[in-house]
């Protein structure tokens, strides 16, 4: 049970660390550019993220579709 409840709290930390990202990148850029620096910080901001957090996503999104054909799997029998 408690290694469900870490797993699942391993998804949400993910969403909330690109989510922070990108507002920290639009804030930093914002402030030193002004509207187009808060754009082009922004989509810094989401590259970085995607370097730096994808293959945890890709990890997440495959481990969610193996539990859904494990229900699937169970469902059927």
């Amino acid at each position: 049970m408690l290694s469900k409840l870490v797993v699942k709290l391993y998804s949400v930390l993910l969403e909330l660390a690109l989510w922070a990202m990108l507002v920290v990148g639009f804030i930093v850029g914002w402030k030193e550019e002004g509207v187009i620096g808060g754009v082009v910080g922004l989509i810094a901001a989401s590259v970085f993220g995607a370097v730096i957090l994808g293959a945890f996503l890709v990890l997440d999104d495959i481990r969610k579709k193996v539990n859904a054909i494990e229900s699937r799997g169970k469902d059927d029998t």
